[in-house]
Order: C-alpha cells, then structure tokens, then sequence
C-alpha cells in the first residue's frame, strides 16, 4: 500500500516534498521511517563519496589546463554546488562570472528529521574560476561543537534556534569565517558565502540524472517562497550578486542561461559513483531500484526541451496539497530518453553520458548522439 502526504511526521520542511520529486515518489513507496534511516545511514558512505567527487573535479580541472584532457568533451562535477555538471572548457569563465576571483563557499546541510540540527558541513574554495581545494565536517565533528561568541549557541544548533534560513546563515558565517582564516589564512581575503540545504533538497538532487533538470530544480529550492513555500530549500548567504540576479529569472529562463554557461547548451546524463551505487545496492536495494533503475529504465530522462517546457506544482491551490498533485507536467509527447535508445546498459548510463543534443535537439535520439561518456579524468571520447 503506497504511502501518503498525511504520513510524513510535521515539521518545517513538510510542505517542500511537493516540489522533490525523486523524494516524494520514494516516499510514497517507502515511506518516511525508511527514508530517515537512510539519511542516517548515508553518513558511512557519505566521506568516501564526496572525497572521490571533488578530489576528481580537481584533478580533472588541473588536467584540463596541462591540456591532457578534451575540455570541450570532459564533464567534472561543480564544486559549487557538487550535485550539478559543468563542461572542462566553460568551468573557469563561469566560476569567475558567478563567484570572482577567489572565493569561499560552505554548504550547511540540515537535517529535517532532528528540529534543524545541523547533519554536516562541506566547505569548497576556487581561485581564478578553478577548484582547488575542500573540507568537510560529518555529525560527530567538534567543530560543529563551536559555540557563537555572542549567542552562546552551538554552531550544530543554530538551524534549530533561528528558524529564517538568511538570517540563520548570517550568525553562521561568523563562526565559519574565523575558522576559514585559521585553517587556510592565505585566503583570508577571499570572498566567502555560505550556503543553507535542507537534507531533502540535497537527497533529491543527488537522485537527478538529468544535467538540465538539475539545474532546474536548483531554481525550484531557490525560488520555494514564489512557488508558494514559507521559505528557501536552499540559498545563499549572502547572496553573490551574479548568482541571485540568475536566479530572480523565470524558471525556463534561469535554465536556459546557466546551461549555457555551464553546459554551452548540450546535455549529460549525470552518472553515479561505483562507491555510492555499491552501498545503496548493499544496504538499501529499494532505493536503488525505485530511485536508480526505474527512473532510468522504466521512466527515462527527459530531454532538455522538455525540461524547459515543464510546469511546477502550483502550490498556491490549496487542493494540490490535499489531492498529493504534485505531479511535474512536461509537454507532450512525454517520451524521456532510455538506454534503449542509447544501445547502452543501466551500467552504461550510470558512468555519465554526455551528448551531442540541446533544447532544440527534436528528432530521435540514438548512440550516435554521443560525444563521450563517463566523467573526469575516466572519460572515454566516442566522437
């Protein structure tokens, strides 16, 4: 029997399973006991996985400027956010559009299950538009221990005690760029942002394979209070000014844009790490079946015309809520692409595929699409 909207314990994140939409359908067929001890879990596998992640986006990134890399065909994670796709030739440019010339960025990720508190800290920092280093901080870290030399309050408890996700962020950041200038003071100058997550906007992110709906569902966290959410999913603080003039676009609009400043418009399949597909294989198969395998197999991924044809939830009609329409509408025909397609295995897509489509990409998709696949520095060039 699936489960319903009514089974999700109350709290200040509730209402934002409307707008996730890889973590409202595994909550209909898990239920939310299940997806809490997932969360909780995921903390084994949690430093391995992003280790691997970003010490790749770095090697790739220096790789590509020694010119042992094909920039234009090599896809490496962001390092701001690390759960959306850039291309090796456009990373620099639009890094320093976005964020300057050297630049601090800590991700507080929340736990909705325990009021707020704090579930870990992931600091990353660019110079001139390019990765070169980060940190990260699980539940059990000290630091998260470190006390707010005005309010007293324990820098895990913080989210839990000012409820305002900005403000929030601002008594953060006074924490956090102390230890920024004790642990790296050469870059005591640079400037530094926090960003404040939700856990159930980061896990329903990290379940998304498409490139451009990614992107989208960026703006979705961002812009939660114009969808009709008494606050962000997620947001910065403060705000770099670039950023936040993206983000005031529509939704089409702001997709459009940052595809082609990151993607130049084409479209990857977003893989997965064999370290995180092994411990979800291993200790949560029904994630693995309903959030992996089905989405790719059964479902498929739209393709990036049909991303920017998409209609979010009007959460401001008070039957959605009630009638649990929280239904993503993409135009017709709703054909998403499939490994079928592809002439490619499950196995295949889940090492990234990066092809030769846009927005204005209409006919039939098959493997001749396909400029590269996989990520990084393990990228195999097809064209």
């Amino acid at each position: 029997m699936p489960f319903r909207y009514a089974d999700i314990p109350e709290s200040r994140t509730k209402q934002y399973y409307a707008i996730g939409r890889h973590i409202w359908k595994m909550h209909k067929e898990l239920g939310h006991d299940y997806l809490v001890r997932l969360q909780d879990e995921s903390v084994e596998m949690m430093y391995p996985e992003i280790k691997e992640r970003l010490n790749m986006t770095i090697r790739s990134a220096r790789e590509i400027i020694e010119g042992k890399l094909s920039p234009e065909k090599t896809l490496t994670y962001m390092l701001f956010p690390p759960v959306v796709t850039q291309r090796g030739d456009l990373t620099q440019g639009s890094m320093k559009l976005l964020y300057g010339e050297s630049c601090d960025l800590t991700f507080i990720v929340i736990d909705d299950n325990k009021e707020g508190e704090i579930f870990f800290i992931l600091n990353g920092h660019a110079e001139d538009g390019i990765p070169v280093d980060w940190w990260l901080e699980k539940p059990d870290s000290e630091l998260l221990d470190r006390r707010h030399q005005k309010l007293g309050y324990k820098l895990r408890e913080i989210p839990s005690r000012i409820k305002n996700l900005t403000k929030c962020g601002i008594r953060i950041i006074e924490i956090l760029k102390d230890v920024r200038n004790e642990r790296t003071p050469q870059w005591n100058l640079a400037s530094y942002h926090i960003s404040m997550v939700w856990g159930t906007g980061m896990s329903n992110q990290l379940f998304e394979r498409s490139s451009w709906d990614g992107f989208a569902e960026l703006w979705d966290g961002v812009n939660a209070k114009r969808l009709g959410l008494p606050d962000y999913w997620f947001c910065y603080v403060p705000w770099p000014l670039m950023v936040k003039t993206l983000f005031d676009m529509p939704r089409r609009s702001w997709t459009l844009r940052i595809t082609g400043l990151f993607l130049g418009h084409k479209f990857y399949i977003q893989g997965l790490e064999d370290i995180a597909i092994d411990w979800i294989k291993e200790n949560f198969p029904e994630v693995f079946e309903i959030g992996v395998k089905q989405q790719i197999q059964e479902e498929g991924i739209p393709l990036p015309w049909q991303t920017l044809g998409c209609v979010s939830p009007n959460l401001n009609d008070p039957d959605v809520y009630k009638n649990e329409a929280f239904d993503f509408k993409y135009p017709k025909p709703e054909k998403f692409l499939k490994p079928t397609d592809l002439d490619m295995s499950l196995e295949d897509i889940l090492k990234g595929v990066y092809l030769d489509i846009t927005h204005e990409t209409k006919e039939k998709i098959s493997k001749d699409h396909i400029i590269s696949q996989g990520i990084g520095r393990e990228t195999t060039y097809l064209k």
